[in-house]
C-alpha cells in the first residue's frame, strides 16, 4: 500500500515551475507536483541527497525535506467510515510516542469539514 520516497516541498514563490522541473529531473527526481501553494518533489530514496543538494545549490530553501512513505493508491471513505477514520487518526496523532502517521484514505473535503466540526 505504501512505498518509500524522498519528499521535498518548496514554496511556489521560491522557484518557477519550468526552472525547478529541469533542475530536479536532472538531479534524478521522479516527479514535480503542484500542491496548491507549494511544489512537491518526489524522488527515490537513493537520489534524495543529490536532489536536495541540487535544490539548495540553486539557492532554494525547502519548506520540508524528508524521506517518508507515499501511498500507492487511495481508498475512498464516506459516511460512518470517514468519521471513524478521522477519529482514529486524531487518536494516533495525540499519542506522544507517535512521530508520523501515514494513510491512504480519500475523504471528500466537504465531509472532512463536517466531521472535523
Amino acid at each position: 500500500m505504501f512505498h518509500k520516497k524522498g519528499d521535498i516541498v518548496i514554496a511556489k514563490s521560491a522557484a518557477k515551475e519550468d526552472d525547478l522541473m529541469n533542475l530536479v529531473l536532472e538531479a534524478g527526481a521522479d516527479d514535480l507536483k503542484d500542491d496548491g501553494d507549494n511544489w512537491e518533489i518526489l524522488c527515490d530514496p537513493s537520489v534524495y541527497e543529490s536532489v536536495l543538494e541540487a535544490v539548495k545549490k540553486a539557492g532554494i530553501a525547502p519548506e520540508v525535506a524528508e524521506i517518508g512513505w507515499c501511498r500507492k493508491n487511495y481508498t475512498k471513505l464516506e459516511g460512518h467510515q470517514a468519521g471513524t477514520m478521522i477519529r482514529l487518526l486524531e487518536a494516533l496523532e495525540d499519542q506522544d510516542d507517535v512521530e508520523h502517521v501515514y494513510s491512504n484514505f480519500d475523504i471528500d473535503q466537504k465531509q472532512l469539514e463536517e466531521v472535523a466540526g
